[in-house]
């Protein structure tokens, strides 16, 4: 009975969404060490054009099982982890799942695009092997986004 239940546990901790730290240097690494197309997206769970647009995403999270999906929450410190953690699991988030832990979005803007001013959503869309780069700030419908990563291949 002990064996059941510790493999219980293990299978139950292991399918849940983990969601780690990740800093300014560490986003600028994943978005340039990207060897396939690669979907970023930063929102927050209190943001309601964020929590809008994350079905499309997930949605072609699905349909392109070859695209690197990124979330990288924006919320407050108090937020991490447990809040994010139980958004992105009652929201059934499969991407890889990150939490800012720099306040100041000056310091990061310029990697995500030297334009954004830190409104969110924000998306970028990067191939390196095309050289291909694309921002763009505000809600991301599913047409455009899946636009998008056609161009992107």
């Amino acid at each position: 009975m002990k064996t059941l239940l510790v493999l219980l546990l293990c299978t139950i901790s292991a399918s849940a969404q983990q969601v780690r730290k990740i800093n300014p240097a560490q986003l600028e690494t994943l978005m340039k060490s990207s060897d396939s197309v690669t979907v970023v997206n930063l929102w927050a769970t209190w943001c309601v054009p964020c929590i809008k647009e994350l079905p499309a995403f997930e949605k072609q999270a699905r349909l392109n099982p070859s695209v690197r999906f990124v979330y990288v929450s924006l919320d407050l410190d108090e937020a991490y982890p447990g809040d994010i953690r139980k958004f992105v699991r009652q929201r059934k988030l499969s991407g890889e799942v990150y939490w800012m832990e720099e306040p100041n979005a000056n310091v990061y803007a310029r990697i995500i695009d030297p334009r954004w001013e830190g409104s969110i959503p924000a998306t970028v869309i990067l191939n390196p092997a095309k050289a291909y780069r694309k921002f763009i700030e505000g809600v991301l419908e599913e047409e455009q986004l899946q636009w998008e990563l056609s161009r992107a291949r």
